[in-house]
């Protein structure tokens, strides 16, 4: 047996890495702990789907409004624009 950790996002696609880093999204208004993984992982390769591009611009949206330079507007104008992108994402998620 070895001490040394097996880093198992190098076994996955890039699809299920991508899955793997929206489930390690912190919730809105805290910050992201590993900015970095998430990184590589939003910039593994192009997205394949509409919800691909939302994770993304969900991922940038928030990214952005834990910012200091996102006030209390900025704040309220991405979490409707996150509520729009959840409730298109349910929409093509049903087709």
């Amino acid at each position: 047996m070895t001490d040394d950790p097996i880093d198992l996002d190098k076994r996955r696609s890039a699809t299920a890495q991508r899955e793997a880093a929206s489930r390690r999204r912190p919730a809105p208004g805290q910050p992201s702990a590993q900015p970095d993984a998430l990184d590589a992982a939003m910039l593994a390769e192009p997205a394949r789907s509409w919800i691909e591009v939302m994770e993304k611009w969900r991922f940038l949206l928030d990214r952005y409004a834990a910012t200091p330079g996102a006030d209390t507007r900025v704040q309220t104008l991405v979490r409707r624009a996150l509520g729009d992108l959840d409730r298109l994402r349910k929409r093509e998620e049903r087709k």
